[in-house]
């Protein structure tokens, strides 16, 4: 009874020697994938820490060019002034913030280059500080941002060299002008001293006397003239300018050629006023007319006319019928020391582009040989506006 119970129980063991069996071939199957595992996961916390660490570095490289770039925008001798799209300052460098002098952090840019930065006429992205210096402002957009970066460098240094080069270049053609003005001077003044001791005859007419006479005041102002244009010529556009009626201003320039074959024509608020050097802009429009009538013949006349323009602007005008200008004298007829005539410097129409110019106009020619030439100025007028009061003619 006993042989068939151990039987039994032997047969009944072995599917559960098989299960144990089967059960540790599972765990060591188990333990070998948990081992590989380990060791994938160690190799790959290996390429993390190293790519970890390579991050790390690029960073912190990168962190190192981002602290020099921002020390070295720091210390720029230029302003550098960083906008959001709003145009309102976020940021500013050292330079900036000691130009400006006031907070600028959250201010409208506008406000500021209004308040601080002074518009040089006539010479556009050049503005002068509150301090003195000049300087020139460019701005650019940031690639793919509404943001912009204003620059604001310094160039008082550069201005100045410009301007003693500028001098230098006067002064070497003032040398040229000299040696040639010494013979332009003696030939009237020899003339004035050869009429005027002729006047000392016991038998000289009372007629003669007058003729003599006209002929040392005509050489006279020829000199004047040479001098003056010289005189002008060394300004370098510098003119000290004031407040001056229009009215005032026509009937000087009338006056002095009340007996001569110029007809003036002049439309203008009888109440305008300029802001201008009347001495230097005179006698431009003398030099244009003085031109002019040597164009003409015996029965020519001039015409010269002031028209004060809606947008502000006076417009001078000096027309002749002469004998007129070639397109090659065109050229050349603002060019210092260019003259056609036998007594003349060469000066009187540099002159006059230069007194034009720092009134901030223009001046232009517009000639044709035999049928005469027109000259015209155009001058920016700085003036209360224009009243309602009735317009007249002269």
């Amino acid at each position: 009874m006993s042989l068939l119970s151990t039987t039994e129980s032997i047969r009944k063991g072995q599917p559960l020697e098989e299960a144990f069996h089967a059960f540790n071939q599972i765990s060591q199957h188990l333990t070998d994938s948990y081992q590989q595992l380990e060791q994938q996961v160690v190799v790959l916390s290996q390429q993390l820490a190293e790519s970890n660490s390579k991050k790390i570095q690029y960073l912190s490289e990168k962190e190192a060019l981002a602290q020099q770039l921002e020390a070295m925008v720091e210390t720029l001798p230029g302003a550098v002034i960083v906008l959001d799209d709003n145009r309102l300052v976020v940021k500013a460098n050292a330079c900036a913030r000691d130009w400006f002098q006031h907070e600028l952090i959250g201010h409208s840019w506008a406000e500021i280059k209004a308040k601080a930065l002074i518009n040089i006429e006539s010479i556009d992205g050049q503005f002068k500080l509150l301090s003195g210096e000049v300087v020139a402002l460019s701005t650019t957009r940031l690639n793919g941002q509404a943001a912009e970066i204003v620059l604001l460098t310094d160039i008082s240094h550069q201005q100045a060299l410009q301007q003693r080069l500028e001098q230098q270049k006067r002064l070497a053609e003032m040398g040229k002008l000299s040696a040639s003005l010494a013979h332009q001077i003696r030939t009237p003044l020899a003339s004035a001293l050869l009429y005027a001791s002729q006047l000392n005859s016991a038998s000289i007419t009372a007629q003669s006397q007058q003729k003599f006479s006209a002929k040392i005041l005509q050489q006279l102002r020829l000199l004047s003239s040479q001098v003056t244009d010289m005189l002008n010529y060394a300004h370098q556009g510098e003119f000290i300018k004031k407040s001056v009626k229009l009215s005032d201003f026509i009937s000087r320039v009338q006056q002095t050629y009340e007996e001569k074959a110029v007809d003036f024509i002049a439309v203008f608020d009888k109440d305008k006023r300029l802001i201008i050097s009347e001495d230097a802009l005179s006698g431009a429009i003398a030099n244009l007319i003085d031109n002019a009538l040597d164009a003409i013949d015996a029965e020519g006349r001039i015409v010269c006319e002031f028209i004060l323009q809606p947008n502000q602007g006076l417009l001078i005008s000096i027309k002749d019928q002469g004998v007129g200008l070639s397109v090659e004298q065109q050229k050349h007829i603002f060019d210092p020391f260019y003259t056609n005539k036998i007594n003349g410097t060469g000066l009187g129409l540099a002159v006059v582009k230069q007194v034009v110019e720092a009134h901030a106009g223009r001046v232009t020619c517009v000639s044709e040989v035999g049928l005469g030439t027109t000259m015209t100025l155009t001058l920016p007028v700085i003036a209360p506006p224009l009243n309602q009061q009735p317009i007249r003619s002269v």
